[in-house]
């Protein structure tokens, strides 16, 4: 789990919230949500399994960030283990 709060009036918004699994070297799972303002309903970015390593699934990461001009901090990311 983040470990924001995204009902905290004193966090920045709009942030990104995310969560990547590695599913082997080659594939990972994204899921990206928008916080637009505290205590507001999340809008799902990203919820799918792509091609790449962790290196792309940040990349990806990186361009919504830049999509939507939102703040995402290491606090905003889970990172998964690969799963077996």
């Amino acid at each position: 789990m983040p470990k924001n709060d995204y009902d905290d009036p004193e966090l920045p918004f709009p942030r990104l919230e995310a969560r990547i699994r590695l599913l082997d070297s080659e594939t990972y799972w994204l899921q990206v949500w928008f916080h637009k303002e505290p205590g507001a309903p999340r809008e799902v970015l990203a919820n799918g399994k792509r091609a790449g390593n962790a290196w792309d699934a940040h990349e990806h990461l990186r361009k919504l960030k830049a999509l939507t001009s939102a703040r995402c901090d290491p606090d905003d990311i889970t990172n998964a283990e690969i799963s077996n």
